[in-house]
């Protein structure tokens, strides 16, 4: 894909331009995730995942065909997107139960003696 007299292909900038307004639409989304502000490890995962897509749609844009290594390269950033998505919405999961078992602690505190209850 080089540069004609006309300029540049298109093909590339409307990609570009789908993959951002996906990941941003997706962003906002993920932004009403309970454990958002909660876990500092799992927004950092996702922010970079977003960032590894990117890098992926590149390389798998810029391959000749689907055998070249640029396509081996560009399915190796997409994996990689895909466990950092992973262990992002994993963290955010696993801070969302952590903060409703001590609330359900706190709620089940006894109220004559203040005591709480054994965990078993």
């Amino acid at each position: 894909m080089g540069l004609s007299a006309r300029g540049p292909p298109m093909g590339s900038t409307i990609t570009a331009v789908v993959i951002v307004v996906a990941l941003s639409a997706w962003h906002l989304r993920n932004r009403r995730h309970p454990g958002w502000r909660a876990s500092s490890d799992g927004r950092f995962s996702i922010l970079c995942g977003y960032a590894l897509v990117a890098i992926a749609a590149y390389w798998l844009g810029s391959a000749p065909t689907a055998t070249a290594w640029e396509w081996a390269l560009g399915n190796a950033w997409a994996l990689a997107a895909m466990i950092a998505f992973v262990s992002g919405f994993d963290a955010l999961n696993r801070v969302t139960a952590q903060h409703a078992e001590h609330a359900q602690i706190l709620e089940s505190v006894e109220p004559s003696t203040g005591a709480i209850p054994l965990q078993g």
